[in-house]
């Protein structure tokens, strides 16, 4: 039966360590890509080894893989670079039909940095599902990029493959449009196609994203008519053209606030098969490379990681389309890139909020590492909210009038216990402020009477979706967060405390977060906090965002309703509620990921806190401090009454 080896790489290093070359059968990225393939449909192989150069190329060439017909028991994939294991995993049970008999992931770092992942099973399995396990697939609420859609790619679109963001129901179809058999409904919903007269494939609607007329070079607009390039400009207002951020592998996951190197510059680089791009610095070294075709991948995203900026150059991409594409994809993962300058068309294409960003920031502005970690984490959530791979399907299926795609953006219900009445406006203003569409605000009153006078007047002027409820007093905190859960209505459940201070961003930040990282429970840094006995701000663990962790703090957390109930809600107990919560998730074999550190501010009063260990605990160590109330931008209020409202900390810099 032999060997089937897969090249999915430009990088001859990485396929010699592979060993790539020296099977029976070898396909080159070339074939895969330009849907060059040949099989038997009968063919099964002793093994079949597929070697990608990163996860973000497999994924992009993954319409076409799934749709080989290749089967085998033994499946040896190797990655390049040091992927992390949420994007690349070994399947966690069956696959279908077929048990697993071994499994196995190796890490290694010389002479060239890869992953290898060996899995055995009891049976055959086609190619297809045996890379959807490994790529996390499933059908939980963001495993799909595009959701219930089912994606067909036809032979004159395959450079388009990317647009599924490695869905693993997207299929290369054999030719313009899906073959089917009598009375059958169509196998797929869409179909993907270089067809610009064409609207439907019989009764399949057919998106249509490549071609110049689509993505014309600087080349082609110099020398277009006024008719073709007026087309271009009309087009380029919607968001038809810029191909969805793979969001699942382009994230902010392991974002370094404090860099050790200076600058790097894009620059042209050679590769085997095609010209690419790659980020230089002043020294020479040079990042892994990347081309037009999947676009930056999670291998040049970590190297590139530690530099304080990186600079664009607008003449190294082949036009706009490929310009606006490369810049959503470095913010999406929160890379300090900077491009000035830019051309009015790829403003249009980015959207005004994200070319905003990039015309008003310079490198001098990121000198300071905390408004370099602003800026990106602004730039992320702009891109992620109008690139992101299941936002830009979820508005493809709703153009279309498809049923099918990813669902709604999901509901959020705050969940606030408090004993303290007169925080009632603070409450409503913290989470009224807030900028995610679907906010359900539910108030648990801790030992206070519904018809309070500030209960009445929060009940008459609150805007947004809400909730009130009396809790007896002798409920315990956990107790009493129990039943403020059993009265949400939201998909998502976010913990708040009534007295802190909260971004407009806050829940924005956490839904992102809890998509592209898939943990069970995230929440934000509770980095910054005042003291109002002293009059201080303070940050404190600034590095321990943007990263999987252990626990989150209790004052910001989010939980999906569903998982809350599996774990079995709450502890009824007092305090430690977020340790315990925490340690329900890791013992249920879930993972907890922490967002970053800007959207909250803790306020640390005089006493009353279920855990004090005093001022000195918080301010020992490596700990920024700023006299007064100095929260980062986007912090709703103005904090604590002061004679003088206090500026931000960003202003007090200047």
């Amino acid at each position: 039966m032999g060997v089937l080896g897969l090249l999915v790489a430009d990088d001859d290093e990485l396929v010699r360590e592979a060993r790539g070359r020296e099977c029976d059968t070898v396909i080159d990225i070339s074939e895969i890509i330009h849907g060059e393939v040949k099989e038997d449909s009968s063919t099964s192989w002793e093994k079949i080894l597929v070697v990608a150069e990163s996860v973000t190329l497999l994924r992009a060439v993954l319409p076409c893989l799934s749709s080989m017909t290749s089967r085998s028991r033994r499946f040896d994939l190797v990655v390049g670079g040091q992927p992390r294991p949420a994007a690349l995993r070994l399947p966690a049970g069956p696959v279908g039909l077929r048990s697993i008999n071994s499994a196995d992931r190796r890490a290694f770092k010389h002479p060239q940095p890869h992953v290898r992942l060996t899995v055995e099973f009891k049976g055959h399995l086609p190619i297809g599902d045996a890379l959807a396990a490994f790529l996390s697939g499933g059908t939980s609420a963001f495993r799909r990029p595009a959701g219930g859609l089912r994606v067909g790619f036809a032979h004159s679109a395959a450079k388009a493959m990317p647009w599924a963001c490695g869905d693993p129901a997207a299929r290369q179809l054999l030719g313009e449009r899906p073959a089917l058999e009598s009375g059958q409904p169509s196998p797929v919903d869409l179909v993907v196609a270089a067809e610009p007269a064409k609207r439907r494939t019989g009764s399949v609607p057919v998106l249509d994203v490549i071609g110049a007329h689509h993505r014309p070079s600087w080349t082609d607009l110099l020398y277009a008519s006024g008719a073709d390039i007026e087309t271009f400009i009309t087009r380029s207002r919607s968001d038809s053209l810029v191909p969805p951020v793979d969001t699942d592998v382009l994230n902010p996951v392991g974002f370094l606030n404090e860099p050790e190197r200076g600058a790097a510059w894009l620059s042209p680089v050679e590769r085997r098969t095609s010209r690419g791009l790659a980020f230089t610095d002043q020294s020479g070294r040079a990042s892994p490379s990347f081309d037009d075709f999947a676009g930056l991948s999670e291998r040049v995203v970590e190297y590139v990681r530690n530099y304080r900026v990186v600079h664009d150059d607008p003449r190294l991409h082949r036009g706009p389309v490929e310009h606006a594409a490369f810049l959503a994809q470095a913010a999406c993962a929160a890379l300090p890139v900077i491009s000035q300058d830019l051309n009015p068309t790829v403003r249009r294409l980015l959207g005004p909020e994200l070319a905003t960003a990039f015309a008003s920031t310079s490198e001098h502005d990121l000198a300071d590492d905390l408004v370099r970690e602003a800026y990106c984490m602004s730039i992320r959530r702009a891109a992620f909210a109008r690139h992101g791979a299941r936002q830009r399907w979820r508005a493809i299926a709703d153009s279309l009038g498809l049923p099918g795609g990813p669902p709604p953006a999901p509901t959020v219900s705050v969940i606030m216990a408090t004993r303290r009445p007169e925080l009632l406006a603070s409450i409503a203003e913290q989470i009224g402020g807030q900028d995610w569409p679907h906010v359900e605000l539910v108030v648990g009153l801790h030992g206070v009477s519904a018809e309070h006078p500030k209960v009445q007047w929060m009940r008459e002027t609150y805007a947004g979706p809400l909730v009130i409820t009396e809790i007896p007093a002798s409920r315990s905190f956990g107790e009493t967060l129990n039943d403020l859960c059993g009265v949400a209505s939201g998909q998502l459940l976010a913990k708040m405390d009534d007295d802190d201070w909260y971004s407009a961003h806050h829940i924005t930040d956490l839904v992102h977060a809890a998509e592209f990282s898939r943990a069970d429970l995230v929440g934000a840094g509770a980095e910054f906090m005042y003291f109002e006995a002293l009059d201080l701000t303070v940050r404190r663990h600034r590095s321990s965002g943007n990263r999987y962790a252990n626990r989150v703090p209790g004052a910001s957390m989010l939980i999906s309703a569903e998982t809350l109930r599996a774990i079995g809600g709450w502890a009824p107990i007092p305090r430690g509620l977020d340790t315990a919560l925490a340690r329900a998730v890791t013992d249920s074999g879930g993972a907890i990921y922490r967002s970053h550190g800007l959207g909250i501010v803790v306020r640390r009063s005089a006493g009353g806190h279920t855990w004090d260990p005093g001022v000195e605990y918080f301010v020992r160590g490596d700990v920024q401090q700023w006299a007064g109330f100095a929260p980062a931008p986007g912090i709703i209020g103005v904090g604590p009454a002061q004679r003088s409202v206090p500026k931000s900390w960003f202003e007090l810099q200047g």
